[in-house]
């Protein structure tokens, strides 16, 4: 069984690329637009993994992680941004975010097939 993805990302271009190419190789995906919008999917929608941009209308990346700490969630939450300052990583990585990838560094294969790997890892391990 392949793992749950939330992506939340407000370009639409980025966010349906992402979604479709989990989709093809047949994870379970949902998405949303901002963090907000993240916060009511996770109502019904558990992810293993959550893909999350910083720079984003109405909710950024570091307020939705305050809300989904606070409200208990335990998904894997990777950043996944093109903005990449020393104090925005530690800042999220304090909040429990697991990784932090920047957008430019990885293809859209890259990011599944290094999501897969880690859900292959984490299965192995338990």
């Amino acid at each position: 069984m392949l793992p749950r993805v939330l992506i939340v990302e407000d370009d639409p271009i980025i966010r349906e690329l992402y979604a479709l190419k989990f989709e093809l190789e047949g994870f379970p995906v949902a998405a949303a637009e901002n963090g907000a919008l993240a916060l009511e999917v996770l109502e019904g929608f558990t992810p293993d993994y959550i893909l999350l941009d910083m720079m984003m209308p109405v909710m950024d990346g570091i307020t939705f992680m305050n809300h989904y700490r606070k409200a208990g969630y335990e998904a894997d939450v990777i950043v996944f941004s093109n903005v990449s300052t020393p104090h925005q990583r530690q800042a999220v990585l304090d909040l429990g975010a697991s990784d932090y990838w920047v957008k430019s560094d990885y293809t859209p294969e890259q990011v599944v097939t290094a999501l897969a790997r880690r859900w292959q890892e984490r299965s192995e391990s338990s």
